[in-house]
């Protein structure tokens, strides 16, 4: 790998022993991937900073780390957690204070505490083109498809070490040559919320394997289904990009999606559309305890709805319903009386929190309703909740009624 003397001086230990440390991390995974050197990256996202993910090891390294000088070069904004600053919603205590010193860690190394897996509602935003070292796989899609910024399906440490030097290796979705669609879904479906978007992405994720989806079909929509595609497709697949023709910047025509290349065909109709959704249902018992939206974490429009679809009714008894959001999207919210209509209607609007990322199953629940097919993808594995899947008024009917 070609490195340039600015590289060659921070590995001999010029910045100290964290910087020589991940950028000796940076080189090997370059190497890995035969790629040929290393580029600027404009900022970061840190994932991976559950306590589920991390354990005592990877909270005691965060820790070190941040002792031993690591202070990042570039603005780096860190992931969703498995707890709620705003809310004392029960979790055990020790999991609570081991969460809290994940933060402390990379807070002090320089990253901005915003604890979500959305950081461009937050205002950080990447231009086109632009090279990135981002973890989180629904940003990951986001960044790569929506706005055509460039990067890699990346990991918690990768990601913290780019942070620091300002740096990734040169290979993946880096390169011209990797963007290109390897698959066509026609959509033929109406799509409405979410819920649509997101089994849509399951769908294609089940046909495309590695490759790149190119959608065709789906007119002017919104933001928000845009990310519940991202994250459907990072779940329920590996994959780091999509393309939708006359919607995402790299695609003007399906053909130069394509860029020229043949590929496999498919459909994606009314009947693949209902089909998928029932697919991902894993719930038995149609009694619900915990509906839980947002994830990723709402936007302003999202809670708006919300508010909304409340108005007039109420949780049930013994039943909780989450809505989860970041900091400054809850705060907006609240101005706007939005997170008080939730609220009075029996909700409670989280901040910070994921709940895939926590241990809601401590507090007993033990049937999930959601809209989110990430969520609906890593609950039953992760917390050993099996799950119902729908659209929102599906989900609020739930909270309301104590059924699916």
């Amino acid at each position: 790998m070609k490195l340039t003397d600015e590289e060659k001086a921070i590995l001999d230990g010029r910045d100290g022993e964290p910087a020589r440390f991940f950028l000796d991390m940076l080189v090997t995974l370059g190497r890995v991937y035969d790629a040929p050197y290393l580029i600027p990256v404009r900022s970061a996202h840190v994932s991976g900073l559950s306590v589920r993910t991390l354990g005592e090891a990877g909270i005691r390294w965060a820790e070190d780390m941040a002792a031993a000088g690591a202070r990042v070069r570039v603005p780096t904004t860190m992931n969703v957690i498995g707890i709620d600053r705003a809310h004392d919603l029960g979790l055990p205590p020790d999991w609570v204070a081991r969460q809290k010193r994940v933060m402390a860690a990379y807070e002090k190394m320089g990253c901005y505490v915003t604890s979500s897996c959305v950081p461009y509602y937050q205002g950080f935003l990447p231009r086109f083109g632009e090279h990135t070292a981002w973890g989180e796989s629904s940003a990951v899609v986001f960044l790569n498809s929506v706005i055509g910024a460039r990067n890699n399906r990346e990991g918690g440490p990768s990601t913290l070490a780019s942070a620091v030097t300002g740096r990734t290796p040169c290979y993946g979705m880096h390169l011209d040559e990797n963007r290109r669609g390897g698959l066509v879904c026609q959509v033929t479906a109406e799509l409405g919320d979410m819920s649509d978007f997101g089994a849509l992405g399951a769908f294609a994720a089940a046909h495309a394997g590695q490759g790149i989806p190119v959608f065709e079909g789906v007119k002017a929509p919104q933001l928000e289904n845009l990310v519940a595609l991202c994250a459907s497709l990072a779940s329920w697949g590996g994959i780091a990009m999509f393309h939708m023709t006359g919607v995402t910047p790299e695609a003007p025509s399906t053909e130069a999606a394509l860029r020229g290349g043949d590929c496999e065909r498919i459909v994606f109709g009314s009947r693949e559309l209902a089909e998928q959704k029932e697919k991902m249902s894993s719930g038995v018992e149609r009694r619900v305890d915990l509906v839980a939206l947002g994830c990723p974490h709402c936007s302003l429009n999202q809670l708006a709805e919300i508010a909304r679809r409340l108005e007039g009714r109420h949780v049930a008894d013994g039943v909780t319903l989450w809505v989860q959001s970041n900091v400054s999207v809850r705060a907006l919210a609240a101005q706007m009386g939005y997170v008080d209509a939730i609220e009075k209607a029996g909700g409670l609007v989280t901040q910070d929190l994921c709940v895939v990322l926590s241990r809601p199953e401590d507090l007993g629940f033990t049937s999930l309703a959601t809209n989110s097919a990430k969520m609906c993808f890593y609950a039953p594995g992760s917390n050993g909740i099996p799950v119902w899947y729908g659209d929102l008024e599906h989900c609020i009917r739930a909270a309301v009624t104590g059924a699916w």
